[in-house]
């Protein structure tokens, strides 16, 4: 009874007091703005949004306009006592003239005048080679990660790149990872990442959080040089995820965004890259929390999300997004205006750059596309260039090697190095007829993307075991004949035998004949030849039944 008074007596005494002592103090916050970029691949200049509308595509403003949202929002976060953080994920500059041709300079460059705040290695960053790489990193004003990436010779992580970032959001300190792929030595010349070594993220991440929170760090934050799941349904992604992590055959090496969330607490936010695949809100993981974002590529997105911390606890209590679609902003120029200064600077860069590349090398009556292996015009066209140029039995040609589009019209140097933007060498290679069928098998396996081809036709069943969904194979129309040697067109890159092209790599050196040109050399020679083009789908590369793979995304 003696309870039940004290607490109607102190009820009581609450009512009575004014309305302004009875009111609870709002808990101190702090606001914490992110803006991110990755996969930029050198497109800082105004571009047409032909994957908007490839007929009358809308004018992207490039670095200009994102240069002129970034000052606009550091300054009205900052006014207004926030805090803004600006980050990358990697992949600079490979992919436009003005990147390539100025090693990535004319990127970083740009990346300081914007004062990023960190950046992640992306796979593309050694396209050029390892010192390139270095130079890059020695130029940028802002710290440059790859925790994940040692010197075989030292054993130790590489000098040029840090593991970590410290920043500060008032009273929150927040601690910055960041990791490169560690499928870069699938898809770079072994040339350029000689004396490196990519370890598997999943074993460097979880201690890195352990040893930052152990630091002092309120929040951490990661820099992904690896996405989200190929897939427009992610909630279906994250059950087939959890159900390979129930029959224990989840992979090791390779893992996913989604799957690095899942695996590693500690991590507040992921900020992804690599598949081009942008989101437009993050994927939340069920059991961590984590909240992983990941932009489109090419400079056509810009990704702003504002945190509010508690600045008591220094966790993240809400996040909101800007814009009708959520996290990204598609950066039209009639909608960003762009920054005068970066738009001049950058507008000179790219004229300089690209003086020769409006030479139109041919045309086109029909749409070409990239995608996948079973349709994707584009990279039949590609193949059989190949093929022609050097009268070879059989040319072959990864999807992730095909880039870009064509549309019905008039096809210039600037289309072709969209299209194939890595400039590869062309190598004639002599592969028994057994490790050519066995090539085939290899880029049927599990989410593989198939392979352009050209001289052969295969029909495959995807419903069959792994290593036996070949229906039948045929070469210059008779069946693929496993005791016969064949010659095969294609580029240096898969000789090395990347994008899961192993068995090139076992063939001795006197099987493979560089050819002297690039693979854009033989494009542009085989479009003049056979100009206007009227290509259709063959069924070269033909699926009898079973589930579509998905395309990959980024170079293979």
């Amino acid at each position: 009874m003696i309870g039940r008074t004290v607490r109607l007596l102190l009820i009581a005494a609450c009512l009575a007091l004014p309305a302004e002592a009875r009111r609870t103090p709002p808990r101190p916050t702090v606001r914490l703005d992110v803006l991110y970029t990755s996969d930029v691949h050198g497109h800082l200049g105004r571009e047409a949004a032909t994957f908007l509308n490839p007929e009358f595509p809308p004018s992207l403003g490039g670095g200009a306009s994102a240069a002129g949202y970034i000052a606009h929002t550091r300054m009205a976060v900052e006014n207004a006592g926030g805090h803004v953080l600006l980050f990358d994920s990697g992949d600079w500059f490979t992919g436009t003239p003005l990147g390539q041709r100025t090693q990535g300079r004319a990127v970083i460059d740009y990346m300081n005048r914007q004062r990023y705040d960190a950046s992640a290695v992306g796979n593309h960053d050694f396209d050029q080679g390892r010192a390139v790489a270095e130079s890059l990193a020695a130029d940028a004003k802002f710290p440059i990660l790859a925790a994940n990436l040692y010197d075989t010779a030292t054993g130790q992580r590489v000098s040029w790149a840090q593991d970590v970032a410290w920043f500060d959001a008032g009273p929150i300190r927040i601690a910055v990872l960041g990791y490169i792929t560690e499928a870069t030595p699938e898809m770079a010349f072994q040339k350029n990442i000689a004396g490196l070594e990519f370890r598997p993220v999943i074993d460097m991440v979880p201690a890195d959080v352990a040893r930052v929170r152990a630091r002092g760090a309120d929040l951490v934050f990661v820099l992904l040089h690896q996405g989200l799941p190929w897939a427009g349904d992610l909630e279906a992604s994250y059950r087939t995820v959890v159900a390979r992590e129930q029959a224990g055959t989840l992979r090791h090496r390779g893992m996913d965004a989604m799957e690095l969330a899942r695996a590693v607490p500690g991590v507040d936010a992921w900020f992804c890259g690599h598949t081009h695949q942008g989101y437009n809100q993050p994927w939340e993981d069920p059991v961590t929390h984590a909240l992983v974002f990941e932009p489109y590529a090419n400079g056509s997105s810009l990704g702003h999300v504002t945190f509010t911390l508690d600045a008591a606890t220094r966790q993240i209590t809400r996040w909101e997004t800007h814009f009708d679609r959520g996290a990204l902003l598609t950066l039209l120029d009639e909608d960003v205006l762009p920054d005068t200064t970066e738009d001049r600077i950058i507008g000179a860069q790219v004229a300089e750059s690209e003086q020769d590349l409006n030479v139109v090398v041919g045309h086109t009556e029909v749409a070409l596309q990239n995608g996948p292996a079973e349709s994707a015009l584009l990279g039949f066209v590609m193949a059989d260039a190949f093929r022609e140029e050097l009268n070879a039995d059989v040319a072959i040609q990864n999807t992730g090697g095909v880039r870009g589009r064509l549309v019905p019209g008039p096809i210039t140097r600037r289309a072709l190095l969209e299209v194939s933007p890595f400039g590869n060498g062309m190598v004639l290679m002599r592969v028994p007829g057994g490790v050519l069928r066995g090539l085939i098998e290899d880029r049927l396996r599990g989410r593989a993307a198939g392979m352009f081809v050209s001289g052969m036709r295969v029909r495959f069943d995807l419903s069959r075991p792994e290593g036996a969904r070949i229906v039948d194979v045929t070469v210059g129309g008779a069946p693929l004949d496993t005791t016969r040697t064949y010659t095969v067109a294609t580029t240096d890159y898969l000789a090395e035998g990347n994008s899961g092209l192993d068995r090139l790599r076992a063939l001795p050196p006197e099987n493979v004949d560089p050819a002297g040109f690039t693979d854009r050399d033989v494009l542009e020679r085989w479009l003049r030849r056979h100009d206007p083009l009227r290509i259709q789908n063959d069924g070269r590369w033909q699926r009898v039944s079973g589930a579509v793979a998905h395309p990959a995304a980024a170079r293979e």
